[in-house]
């Protein structure tokens, strides 16, 4: 069985690209363009891992992780901004436990070894 990703992205182009590469590394994914659709779709799709950008309307990626953590606490969850804001970013990362990358981040290495780690359990951070 495909272990099943969600990508959450108000940005339209950005979720089908990154959902294009994720199947095309053989996972089955979904969309949702923003956090308020992402929680009603997480009820039905249960998701192995929820990869989310932060800044997004209606509900931000921290307020989506944090209200489906508190639904299943084990739920597999990676943030991701595209702005260079990071110091905002690394310190929420520390907080709350979240693997997080910058966009545009590449496909073929940072975004494949990192959604691989948090699947198989064996990511480490960065941050201390």
């Amino acid at each position: 069985m495909k272990e099943k990703i969600m990508v959450v992205d108000d940005v339209d182009t950005i979720a089908r690209v990154y959902a294009r590469f994720l199947e095309r590394m053989g996972y089955e994914v979904r969309i949702a363009f923003n956090g308020q659709e992402a929680l009603e779709l997480w009820e039905n799709y249960q998701p192995d891992l929820i990869i989310s950008d932060i800044r997004m309307p209606k509900m931000n990626g921290f307020e989506l992780a944090n209200a489906i953590r508190k639904k299943k606490a084990d739920q597999k969850i990676i943030l991701m901004t595209g702005y260079a804001d990071e110091a905002e970013v690394l310190e929420q990362q520390k907080s709350h436990g979240y693997p997080f990358f910058t966009k545009p981040a590449d496909l073929q290495t940072t975004v494949s070894k990192i959604v691989q780690d948090v699947l198989e359990g064996t990511y480490k951070s960065e941050v201390k």
